[in-house]
């Protein structure tokens, strides 16, 4: 039988640590229609929770476009992922940053992605 420390079971038992941040300018541009985001994390210090909580703050914080792109070869992991793609459309004649939440890998070694683009003023 493996023994765990009574700090350790007591720890491992404690509700989760909750961090809410808010961005008033968000609110005010978006009233009912802001996001409200919620994420559950391993992270045992509340300054790690804060920083997290405002790197949600600063990706929600502006108009975001779902879509899809395909690209070369099997790209399956990178689901989970930032990166930078450029490709044949006016949209990304410039690598653009995105943020891949799926991906469908095809016949003819091509992989549809489908990604969070932040839609930026002209």
């Amino acid at each position: 039988m493996v023994l765990v420390s009574s700090s350790l079971a007591e720890w491992l038992r404690a509700p989760e640590l909750v961090e809410l941040v808010e961005d008033a300018a968000v609110l005010a541009a978006w009233t009912d229609l802001a996001a409200d985001s919620a994420t559950s994390s391993p992270l045992a210090l509340r300054a790690d929770a804060l920083a997290e909580a405002q790197r949600q703050i600063d990706f929600l914080g502006l108009p975001i476009s779902v879509e899809m792109i395909e690209v070369a070869g099997r790209q399956s992991q990178l689901v989970g992922e930032a990166r930078r793609i450029e490709a044949d459309v006016a949209e990304y004649a410039a690598p653009q940053s995105v943020f891949v939440i799926g991906a469908d890998e095809r016949d003819g070694g091509v992989t549809l992605l489908t990604v969070l683009r932040k839609v930026e003023a002209a």
